[in-house]
């Protein structure tokens, strides 16, 4: 019996990938150890299980952010933080789960993202009323304004972190108030 056609060059190259395909070893699988800190992971064991108990207590949705950082489980945090913002629903402290994706995205130095999250929690605080006291609004207000000066000012923060602080901090008028020698405050 007499092959109808020679091998062509789709041939080969289904031969070739295969090959390559069955001989080439798996990707390399890495995962990060938990911290060898007993005391944070009992504190992240514990703000984990808060945030799962109560999703809509924006506290336990921040706690757990920031625990999560400083883990250095920084992606961990972002998807953390930004599904309990975005799929609990309306309640007084949510600005505070808003809060902590955009601080989770800025500890990926991701400016533009954090700069949405701020913007939402802003305005989830103005919602909330009484849940946010006004100097919350305005600490919120001032890191918003931080990061859209950044944002605005076109520099990215990955390639050039000196100059998106300085464009940042452009609008941010500094007051140091300093003691008189006899250690009076000047009047």
């Amino acid at each position: 019996m007499r092959l109808p056609r020679f091998f062509g060059l789709l041939d080969l190259a289904v031969i070739v990938f295969v090959a390559v395909v069955v001989l080439l070893p798996g990707r390399e699988r890495s995962a990060v150890p938990a911290p060898d800190d007993a005391e944070l992971r009992y504190a992240l064991a514990l703000a984990e299980a808060r945030v799962d108990a109560h999703p809509t207590d924006g506290g336990a949705v921040e706690d757990y952010g920031r625990l999560l950082a400083q883990a250095s489980f920084k992606d961990w945090a972002i998807d953390q933080t930004v599904h309990a913002a975005t799929t609990a629903p309306d309640s007084p402290t949510k600005w505070r789960a808003l809060l902590a994706a955009s601080v989770a995205y800025v500890d990926r130095v991701d400016a533009k993202p954090a700069l949405d999250f701020a913007e939402q929690a802003l305005a989830a605080c103005d919602r909330s009323g009484d849940a946010c006291p006004s100097w919350e609004r305005l600490r919120l207000d001032i890191y918003r304004g931080y990061l859209d000066r950044g944002v605005k000012s076109g520099i990215d923060p990955h390639r050039d972190p000196g100059g998106f602080k300085r464009a940042a901090e452009g609008g941010i008028h500094q007051i140091r108030v300093k003691a008189t020698p006899s250690g009076q405050a000047p009047r």
